[in-house]
């Protein structure tokens, strides 16, 4: 299992990218795509960093993301992933959604287990330029058009694209000046 590599270096934005459990679809589902931007949000609030940029693909998610000061990236990615796989994970299994067996898996010790991200922590990139933080920006916002879903990023309703355009993205983003 490939794992993520952190440098945690103050100062550093990061761009932080990782995948359903075997890149399965799960966020086709709009109340799935809400449950993860409400833990995103909520991680926001307790560990302060800021959110420079974001989009949620059918997949996967990319973050652009911007540590407090003693906040690190693992703990950020925990802050996130863990409370909306609960979540999301719950919300399968009430409306009884054929993704929700899809996503099991057994551990180590022989027990079935349902698993929303993709093990390994993804994929961790650090941002040091303010260039190279607004050219991210717009491969994040562009994610949607590259794979052919929208035609423009403003078509694609679950990313940080309208907070740039001077409209609210569907939660609050840290616009780069």
């Amino acid at each position: 299992m490939k794992r993520r590599t952190t440098f945690d270096i103050e100062g550093h934005a990061h761009e932080l990218t990782f995948s359903t459990y075997r890149r399965l679809q799960v966020f086709d589902d709009p109340k799935s795509i809400q449950i993860f931007l409400y833990s995103l949000a909520k991680a926001k609030e307790i560990h302060r960093f800021e959110l420079w940029a974001f989009v949620v693909m059918p997949e996967h998610v990319h973050l652009l993301v911007y540590p407090s000061t003693g906040t690190t990236v693992a703990q950020i990615l925990r802050a996130v992933k863990q409370p909306s796989a609960n979540r999301i994970l719950n919300h399968l299994r009430e409306t009884e959604s054929a993704l929700y067996d899809k996503l099991q898996v057994t551990s180590n010790h022989g027990k079935i287990e349902r698993r929303l991200w993709q093990a390994g922590g993804g994929y961790d990139r650090n941002v040091v330029s303010e260039k190279a933080a607004r050219a991210m920006v717009d491969y994040i916002h562009q994610n949607p058009v590259r794979r052919g879903l929208v035609e423009s990023p403003q078509e694609w309703q679950w990313s940080s694209y309208s907070a740039y355009a001077g409209g609210m993205a569907s939660i609050p983003v840290d616009l780069l000046a």
